[in-house]
């Protein structure tokens, strides 16, 4: 067995992993990577880029659908070839895959084992064919699919993120369990190929939303034809022929297939933390603010040590322990200036505090929400869409915490917030904003700007500028 000695040794090769890698070994760093699945993990080759291609074919199949509405005449209904859709996405990870290669993370000094590892010291790490000693060591060994333990689910067949992209044909009544991100995203998806949909969630859809969000993205899931079961837990499956059937505590629902989208647990079982002395708390790796275990020579990042699973927030952890070990920075993460965005239609983005949140930690009467519709956007109007909504969450003194935008675009109308959430500005710098005519991003401006329309165009600015004609006419 051959056994090497490097300063950082990371578990992972999805994006938390291979962010490490990359700025580590490029700023000098004697870096070795352990991945024993897919490179580029979950985000690359089950999620974020085959999700986001399939989301991107059923846009294209119900604009071609709903023509008529902009006065363009369309004599018939789209045809869908779910194998070419299928071809497509498998397009789009090859044609991704490269930047996450072994091949190119080679090329830039990382030492790939595409193997299994696990902890066999404080700072030893060992797969079947090598031993690593270490200074450092990253875990970012990511999730898998949660399967709830609901009678007669060993018995059905059923598909989970990662797998419900090799369908070879569209499901004619694609059933849903969880109304997360995942749930809505490929729930609206299906429905809009021309599947019938149903999402049977045992709470409310996106529960972690404000009221007014949820409430919207329910009735435009709706208004597109996904049947939506809320409070209704599953209780046991069954299958019959082509059918399969779920019983919850309301009602049973038959479809042809079944998505379970229930979440994500890590995966550290096979880590064997306990000979690092690496604790696991509330089903996550413990970690302090800076992401270091209990082991001071261990880190852990991305999903596995939040539950904020989006890329970007991988990334983010990434950039921190890179500045905690190699420069020696005490960095820490603030997930209150990172983003994400559902990729329904319209996107629904978020920064900062919730209306919700806030409110608890600050109390109600020591935050502003301002809202603003998109029922008076120009651009809106033109697009022939009022639907959507710009919330913008401040402190008394002002100061931007949080926003919540529900429109077309909103993943990049969302940065516009997230650098003053970031930057810690207030309101009026928002306000101040000039944005192209007409846009969605006025809605940005005008949602800031109402903070100050009382007293702009209040009684009092009205007696000064009228004293001030009175006196320098």
């Amino acid at each position: 067995m051959k056994e090497l000695n490097t300063d950082i040794c990371i578990i992972g090769g999805g994006a938390a992993g291979l962010s490490m890698a990359a700025g580590a070994s490029q700023m000098g760093a004697n870096t070795i990577l352990f991945e024993a699945g897919k490179m580029g993990g979950d985000c690359l080759n089950y999620g974020c880029i085959p999700s986001k291609t399939l989301i991107a074919n059923a846009k294209t199949a119900f604009r071609v659908s709903n023509g008529r509405r902009k006065s363009v005449l369309t004599s018939t209904k789209p045809t869908i070839n779910f194998e070419e859709i299928k071809q497509d996405i498998s397009n789009v990870i090859n044609k991704i895959a490269p930047h996450d290669s072994k091949e190119r993370f080679e090329k830039l000094g990382v030492g790939v084992f595409q193997e299994s590892a696990r902890f066999t010291g404080r700072r030893q790490i060992s797969s079947d064919n090598v031993i690593v000693n270490f200074r450092y060591a990253v875990i970012a060994s990511g999730t898998e699919p949660f399967i709830p333990d609901i009678q007669g689910i060993s018995d059905i067949p059923y598909f989970t993120n990662e797998t419900i992209f090799s369908l070879t044909e569209l499901p004619k009544h694609l059933i849903i369990i969880g109304g997360g991100a995942v749930g809505v995203e490929l729930a609206q998806a299906f429905t809009r190929l021309g599947s019938k949909v149903s999402i049977i969630e045992a709470h409310s859809i996106l529960h972690n939303q404000d009221e007014e969000f949820k409430a919207s993205i329910c009735q435009l899931l709706k208004m597109e034809g996904v049947s939506i079961y809320e409070q209704s837990v599953p209780e046991k499956l069954a299958a019959k022929g082509l059918e399969i059937s779920v019983r919850t505590n309301h009602q049973v629902i038959t479809g042809t297939h079944l998505l379970i989208a229930t979440g994500r647990i890590p995966l550290t079982t096979k880590l064997q933390l306990e000979n690092a002395g690496i604790v696991i708390q509330n089903s996550l790796i413990k970690t302090n603010q800076h992401l270091r275990t209990d082991n001071r020579r261990v880190y852990a990042i991305g999903d596995v040590a939040t539950t904020n699973r989006h890329t970007n927030m991988a990334s983010a952890h990434a950039s921190v322990v890179i500045q905690n070990i190699l420069l020696k920075v005490p960095a820490k993460i603030n997930p209150n200036i990172i983003p994400y965005t559902i990729y329904i239609e319209p996107e629904l983005s978020h920064v900062g505090f919730s209306k919700y949140v806030a409110e608890q930690k600050f109390g109600k009467h020591n935050i502003i929400c301002l809202n603003q519709s998109f029922k008076t956007n120009d651009r809106s109007a033109a697009e022939g869409s009022s639907l959507g909504l710009v919330q913008l969450i401040a402190k008394k003194n002002g100061r931007l915490i949080g926003a919540t935008i529900f429109a077309p675009h909103a993943g990049e109308l969302i940065q516009t917030c997230t650098f003053a959430v970031t930057q810690k500005l207030k309101l009026s710098s928002l306000a101040r904003l000039n944005f192209p005519y007409p846009s969605y991003g006025e809605a940005i401006k005008y949602a800031a700007g109402s903070f100050y329309s009382k007293k702009l165009y209040g009684s009092k600015m009205r007696w000064i500028v009228r004293l001030r004609f009175k006196l320098f006419s």
